[in-house]
């Protein structure tokens, strides 16, 4: 993504192996946006507010030669009804492209203007591409309203399956902190059987890892028996240890609740032959 020496937009997309320039809209005059809307600047204080208030957020990806970027800003979010619903219901984040490259490619941006709703629990559950009128947004923003944020329907035992829990990308933080147990919140996992990943307002360093919680109060159950907590092996799938020769990491997403412990693979397969045999691959712990 870059501008052309004349200004244009030089934003390539391929479709259908066809390369497609977008080409850039005139400019509407000076911005008209209303000061009603407060538009975070940085990702990480909009992830840490969206945990904090319980509001997911919405992301407005953007640049100052866009021509479409401009006109979303002047009669979109100038619209009252629009306004009304983001400040009631959203944690608003302003990502401008050129000063965040690594941020929007993360966010995997091929056009503008991209306007994303995320969850709580940092899922990118909508994604808009290009110009959004008053009411295209506010139709976006009903439809995510009623979305579940959780992954809530899961087996008593298991933990769900990694190609369906994941339907939506997991945000990058922008402060590249490496999460363990890719961000999901263990006391969620055990005491809820709930596969849910943690918020960055909510964590703590515990055997050389940093692990994040859905909630202060989670964080809290944490602080208080992290060893109740901690899975066996510390993550490692015991499965491909002992069959396999090969220290692997498990993950979550395909865990067993087994004696009130959690217990992490590193696939389906290995997952299964441990519930098949489970004091096989335990016996040493």
């Amino acid at each position: 993504m870059s501008k052309s020496s004349d200004g244009g937009l030089a934003l390539v997309l391929v479709v259908a192996g066809a390369s497609l320039l977008s080409v850039l809209s005139p400019v509407l005059g000076d911005d008209v946006e209303s000061s009603r809307l407060s538009w975070k600047k940085s990702y990480k204080i909009a992830s840490d507010e969206s945990g904090r208030r319980r509001r997911p957020i919405l992301v407005k990806i953007t640049a100052a030669w866009c021509g479409p970027c401009r006109q979303m800003q002047q009669l979109t979010f100038a619209d009252e009804h629009v306004q009304r619903r983001l400040q009631k219901d959203f944690v608003l984040l302003e990502v401008d492209a050129d000063e965040s490259p690594d941020l929007v490619s993360g966010f995997h941006v091929e056009a503008l203007p991209t306007t994303l709703i995320v969850s709580t629990d940092l899922k990118i559950l909508k994604r808009l591409t290009g110009f959004q009128s008053p009411s295209d947004l506010v139709t976006a923003l009903e439809l995510v309203k009623r979305m579940p944020f959780d992954s809530d329907d899961l087996n008593d035992m298991t933990f769900g399956d990694p190609d369906s829990t994941e339907a939506v990308s997991a945000l990058v933080p922008e402060n590249n902190v490496s999460l363990g147990f890719e961000g999901f919140c263990l006391v969620s996992l055990l005491d809820e059987n709930k596969l849910r990943r943690g918020i960055l307002a909510f964590t703590a360093k515990q055997r050389g890892q940093t692990v994040s919680f859905f909630s202060e109060e989670h964080l809290q159950r944490f602080l208080a028996t992290p060893d109740r907590y901690w899975p066996m092996a510390n993550g490692k799938c015991l499965v491909s240890s002992k069959d396999r020769r090969r220290h692997e990491l498990g993950d979550p997403r395909v865990g067993v609740i087994w004696r009130d412990k959690l217990w992490f693979f590193s696939d389906r397969e290995t997952q299964q032959r441990f519930l098949a045999m489970p004091q096989q691959y335990s016996g040493d712990l």
